[in-house]
């Protein structure tokens, strides 16, 4: 008990305890500012300072949305029964993974999709028929490209580059970072 009574054990104390919650304060600052740079991925409010006007999360949201038209257009029958369900598939992989908002798993399930979307491309350039809604096929493929463009536009990870260069590449976040164990923001792709 004479150990509690004597004043360096004291500092030593309180230097841990200082410490603790410096450290547990830092690593909830940093966490909460890394994922409001990611939220930049589903609110297109906190990208449009940098003059884009949409956001991935959007875009991703319509490519699903042009596949499951896509999947009407070819139909489930004959020779599109394989592709059909390898869109499906991936359409549905896409939608469970923006519903998580696991960035690393959108950015996977987005290029199964484009490729799916390329395998109904190349069953119709090598001559496989469309069921008689073809009229919207064109359509489809033209707005789905066109939400891929925006995506590969790279505004959200321009947004999340900058973010760790301005904010977690300055001391003291870029140590306190480190000891902490913050995971930096994603970029998209």
């Amino acid at each position: 008990m004479s150990l509690l009574k004597k004043r360096s054990f004291a500092i030593v104390i309180f230097v841990l305890v200082v410490v603790l919650f410096g450290a547990f304060g830092a690593r909830r600052s940093l966490n909460k500012a890394c994922r409001k740079a990611e939220a930049a991925f589903f609110d297109k409010s906190l990208l449009q300072a940098a003059d884009y006007h949409t956001c991935p999360g959007e875009q991703l949201d319509y490519c699903a949305d042009y596949a499951n038209r896509l999947l009407s257009v070819i139909g489930n029958s004959g020779e599109w029964e394989g592709t059909y369900k390898a869109l499906r598939t991936a359409r549905a992989g896409l939608v469970d993974a923006l519903d998580a908002r696991d960035i690393s798993a959108i950015g996977k399930a987005n290029k199964t999709l484009v490729e799916a979307v390329e395998a109904v491309e190349t069953m119709v350039r090598e001559g496989a028929a469309l069921p008689d809604s073809h009229d919207d096929y064109e359509t489809i493929l033209s707005e789905f490209h066109s939400a891929q463009a925006l995506l590969d536009n790279g505004a959200y990870s321009s947004h999340i580059l900058a973010f760790r260069d301005e904010v977690l590449g300055r001391f003291p976040a870029n140590i306190l970072q480190r000891l902490t164990g913050v995971k930096a923001p994603e970029t998209f792709p």
